[in-house]
């Protein structure tokens, strides 16, 4: 993901959709990949990964989201 400007990450269509939510998060705070992996400590390859071919862990999926200012949460759905 180096190869792209903070802010101007494409957001992946056909993966999973929080990995998509987290790439509008980095677009929208106009973070790098490898500024957020270091704060994080999590590796930018996958990143990478997560968003071509791969599901991140919840730890480091929670873990980018805790370095960008927000936290993985879990609510009963409003209808099921």
């Amino acid at each position: 993901m180096s190869r792209f400007a903070p802010g101007r990450i494409p957001v992946p269509s056909n993966q999973n959709p929080l990995v998509a939510r987290l790439v509008e998060l980095m677009n929208f705070a106009e973070i790098g990949c490898h500024e957020l992996c270091r704060s994080a400590g999590v590796s930018a390859s996958s990143i990478h990964a997560w968003r071509t071919r791969s599901n991140p862990t919840v730890a480091n999926l929670e873990a980018v989201l805790n370095a960008l200012g927000y936290e993985l949460t879990i609510r009963k759905r409003d209808h099921v």
